[in-house]
């Protein structure tokens, strides 16, 4: 049977046959192709970066700014607040966002034409705006300012809800490279503009507005337009509320800062603005650019790091950064890394590394990363037996002395304590149970609603079925940190020994299980029973003091503490000069006034540490020889202490000698000034300057009653005379003393 097939049925198969080839091979193929270029991508699998690139490049014109915006842009931050890895700063240390190496860190060969393409191309998004960003600062790290200028102002022109924010963008890089001017005429344009939906941007423009004048020394016209943004901003707030009553409870995060901002401002009134620059370098030489680099204010060290806080920046391809227009104040500067550039290296910054920016200022912090110290032992989790136990760790050039840390697991985290302090060579031999005594916080856990000691961290190193680590941090002949052992190691190359180890030397008790099963009270019942079965049983008195001192804290129970003191002299009977206990007795006598006991245990600290104290102990020892009206040897003690300490949080009680001792006022308040209280985690510290010339100007309205007025206030702070405080009569000399009355 033959079939005949028609010439043009034949033709249009044929086309149907081709159609379809088309259709599969521009259609469906690279739809199958991004799909699993996607799934590569996101599983992080090799060669992920490079299949996704060429899916980008095949796919329509749509789906490729699609594929841009969602696998390119997504991944990297333009704001330095954000993408880092590692954030790290003299107070605090914390993970970002990790970037997987396979699929999120794409290198700026491989970004520059997409995003280029997208800011031409795509829509008007939020994508464009980042894109525009990151170009920027692309721009900016190479010294192309005169690019990035160009291409925010091409996004700008393409209009959209971004287009104010990229005008913003312009002003701050007109204001980062020497142009305030040209800066502050997009300002003015901002606000010519209707309001924007966006409560914080406008926020953010007045913010920017207030640095730029104070660097022209316009204190006073930067705190008014902040306060025109405040009450513009409560009236929209109160409107909001009244169109959306369910958000009675919302709040924009610009109010609280441009509050603070405030605050800022006046201190400096018609001041001048600070410059502040350095570079980022490693100790070999290198230098680290797009690095993120924060200013921080004192305000802001006590949270982790936000897009609103107004210094921030990257550093350029030779490690430099620069801030302009710094409103005076107290700062700390962090920073932001990739894994790559921490690995193996730490930077030794200290809690009271504070940055004092005043009127003009021109500042260099330059900062150095160096290498972490290698440890010897105990490592890898080492089961140690002995009554000894020795720690070693290569010596560190310059080092004049180290401390040794030991890290005890807690629930979700881990919490630190020292060991022994100005350790002379890179090892030492120590008994077993300077470990288990070594002092350690107290960690709390709620029970019905109240916060109260968690029984089973008061073991602290006592407990042989833990885990603990360890570490060592390197210091100079003055005190500086020059290096630590703690930090990021990642690799091979820089893993080396892991810090681990068990103390099995002894086993559990009676009253340590109960520790362990959370109950407390039992758990001091029967170290009390055996200790009063032993009088020789160090580990339980050591145990009934630290369950008395953590109970005691959380109930500020006086009766506890009395309580504790009897067992704080015993533990002392058997174990001579320990540091902890004696400071305890000091604190536990000079709060009761028994001054002669108070000296003596003080005495013995000191003793006991070599003579050698820190800032706040010696401001502790400063505030008792005051009390007791010893106030020349009180201004001795202060005098070394303030330059101790640098937040200068005894400062208060420096002043309060110094007039007691009949210093004017006039005097007094240039000593504030030198000494500026530092209070990262009050947001009402005194400005003590201010309130001692407050006091001067009442005492020239006054005359001669003021000073006796002073001197008796003081001597009932110094009584602890509530009621002859409470009625002072003179309003700026009762802001004083009640600021004296939070002084701790």
């Amino acid at each position: 049977m033959k079939i005949r097939i028609k010439v043009k049925h034949l033709v249009i198969a044929t086309l149907l046959i081709g159609a379809a080839v088309s259709l599969l091979q521009l259609v469906v193929i690279p739809k199958l192709q991004v799909r699993a270029a996607i799934q590569d991508y996101a599983a992080g699998a090799p060669g992920g970066k490079e299949v996704m690139l060429a899916a980008i490049d095949r796919a329509t014109s749509s789906q490729r700014l699609e594929l841009i915006s969602e696998y390119m842009i997504s991944y990297v931050e333009a704001s330095p607040a954000r993408g880092f890895d590692v954030y790290v700063g003299p107070s605090s240390v914390w993970s970002g966002s990790p970037q997987n190496e396979n699929t999120r860190h794409w290198s700026w060969e491989e970004m520059l034409p997409y995003l280029l393409e997208y800011v031409a191309d795509g829509p008007a998004d939020s994508y464009r705006f980042r894109a525009a960003t990151q170009l920027v600062q692309y721009y900016m790290g190479e010294g192309r300012s005169d690019q990035a200028l160009g291409l925010l102002e091409q996004a700008e022109e393409r209009g959209g809800t971004w287009r104010g924010k990229l005008m913003l963008e312009r002003a701050k890089v007109y204001a980062q490279i020497g142009k305030p001017g040209e800066a502050m005429r997009l300002i003015e344009r901002l606000e010519a503009e209707p309001a924007s939906t966006d409560l914080d941007f406008s926020g953010s423009v007045v913010q920017f507005k207030a640095q730029l004048l104070v660097g022209q020394g316009k204190g006073e016209d930067a705190i008014q337009a902040v306060d025109r943004e405040l009450k513009a901003l409560e009236e929209r707030i109160g409107q909001l509320k009244s169109e959306l009553p369910d958000n009675e409870d919302f709040v924009p995060a610009k109010l609280e800062e441009l509050k603070l901002l405030r605050m800022q401002l006046e201190k400096t009134m018609n001041g001048s603005g600070a410059t502040v620059s350095g570079t980022v370098r490693r100790s070999e030489g290198k230098l680290l650019g797009r690095v993120g680099v924060f200013l921080r204010s004192e305000r802001d060290v006590n949270h982790s790091i936000v897009d609103g806080e107004p210094y921030q920046i990257f550093t350029d391809a030779q490690g430099r950064y620069e801030f302009n227009n710094v409103i005076p104040g107290n700062y700390q500067l962090y920073l932001g890394l990739p894994f790559d550039q921490i690995d193996g290296w730490t930077w030794p910054a200290m809690n009271d590394d504070w940055i004092v920016v005043e009127d003009g200022d021109t500042l260099t912090e330059n900062v150095t990363l160096r290498p972490l110290i290698s440890i010897k032992e105990p490592v890898n989790e080492a089961k140690l037996t002995g009554a000894t136990v020795k720690f070693s760790w290569e010596p560190i050039e310059g080092a004049s002395y180290y401390a040794l840390y030991g890290t005890i697991p807690i629930e979700n985290g881990s919490t630190s304590s020292i060991i022994e302090d100005r350790i002379a060579q890179s090892e030492i031999a120590l008994p077993v149970q300077s470990l288990y005594e070594a002092p350690s916080g107290f960690v709390s856990r709620d029970e019905d609603g109240r916060s109260v000691p968690d029984s089973a961290t008061l073991l602290g190193f006592s407990n042989p079925e833990l885990r603990y680590s360890w570490y060592v941090e390197a210091y100079d002949n003055d005190g500086r940190l020059i290096a630590r052992s703690n930090g990021y190691r990642l690799n091979e190359a820089t893993m080396g020994a892991l810090p681990f180890f068990y103390l099995k030397e002894r086993t559990l008790t009676a009253a340590d299980r109960l520790m362990l099963d959370g109950r407390l009270d039992e758990g001091l019942a029967e170290y009390r029973r055996a200790y009063e079965a032993d009088t020789q049983d160090r580990h339980s008195l050591y145990m009934i003091t630290r369950i008395y001192g953590a109970q005691s804290a959380f109930n500020e129970s006086a009766e506890l503490r009395a309580e504790s003191i009897a067992y704080l002299k015993a533990l002392l009977k058997l174990v001579p000069g320990k540091k902890g206990v004696l400071f305890g007795l000091f604190d536990y006598y000079d709060s009761r006034k028994e001054w002669s006991e108070a000296e003596k245990y003080y005495e013995e600290y000191l003793k006991a540490s070599g003579r050698i104290t820190d800032g706040y102990t010696q401001s502790r020892y400063a505030t008792s020889l005051m009390k007791q009206r010893r106030t020349e040897e009180a201004l001795v003690q202060f005098r070394e202490a303030l330059k101790r300490d640098r937040t200068h949080r005894f400062v208060g009680h420096y002043l309060a000698a110094e007039l007691y001792a009949g210093e004017s006022l006039e005097k007094v308040a240039g000593l504030a000034a030198d000494y500026p209280e530092i209070a990262p985690y009050d947001s009402h510290s005194p400005e003590w300057s201010r309130l001692v010339e407050a006091m001067a100007i009442e005492e020239s309205e006054m005359k001669a009653s003021y000073g006796q007025l002073l001197k008796g206030a003081l001597e009932a702070y110094f009584d602890e005379d509530s009621q002859t405080l409470d009625a002072v009569g003179a309003p700026m000399l009762q802001a004083f003393v009640t600021a004296l009355r939070n002084v701790n």
